[in-house]
């Protein structure tokens, strides 16, 4: 039955969450609007749950995102956040299955 179902396209996609962190470059950015950047960049198909900024040192702040997306390569949404300005550094922190 299973077989038969992907054969056919009849398997659907899990979705995944992603916790993705984005590190500014420096401890001046604007971090509410690194926020809205974000807002305008994400691809239709991703869902920003979460934005929490986390202190990191010395005045430096990460902007967390918790995103949840079907199950696919996240390369285009982390292109689009490492096109932000203002962001030097874009990692996935961890990626589940849900």
């Amino acid at each position: 039955m299973y077989a038969r179902n992907v054969a056919s396209g009849g398997h659907k996609m899990g979705n995944v969450i992603l916790k993705i962190k984005l590190m500014p470059c420096d401890a001046t950015t604007d971090m509410e609007k690194l926020k809205e950047d974000v807002k305008k960049v994400v691809p239709e198909y991703a869902d920003v749950k979460k934005m929490d900024v986390v202190p990191i040192a010395f005045g430096l702040k990460a902007l967390m995102l918790h995103v949840i997306m079907p199950d696919q390569s996240p390369d285009e949404l982390i292109e689009k956040l490492e096109g932000i300005e203002g962001v030097a550094n874009v990692s996935i922190d961890e990626l589940s299955l849900i």
